[in-house]
């Protein structure tokens, strides 16, 4: 389990090119990348994608972590109750 699931580009526009003739797998739709130790995945976010469930420990100490996100302008950006200058001190002790 855990493989990234990514839609192929061309079935956004599925149903121009539809022919019910043909039959459709999952391996002709989307790419699946295999999730390998100590590997970054990185793609662009605007086609539907998803990860397959990864049976195993439930224990934190010895599971896998995943970082999921999306990158911007390289500067940092706050939105939400707080104003940057109430942020700060949150994030700084967080990263103590």
């Amino acid at each position: 389990g855990g493989e990234t699931m990514i839609l192929q580009k061309h079935i956004l526009d599925y149903w121009r090119g539809f022919q019910p003739s043909r039959g459709t797998e999952m391996g002709s739709i989307m790419e699946l990348i295999e999730a390998k130790f100590d590997r970054l995945t990185v793609f662009d976010p605007r086609f539907p994608h998803g990860v397959r469930q990864v049976q195993g420990t439930r224990n934190p100490l010895k599971a896998r972590i995943v970082l999921h996100g999306w990158f911007s302008d390289p500067s940092p950006f706050f939105t939400g109750a707080l104003t940057e200058r109430e942020a700060i001190p949150v994030l700084n002790a967080l990263l103590e």
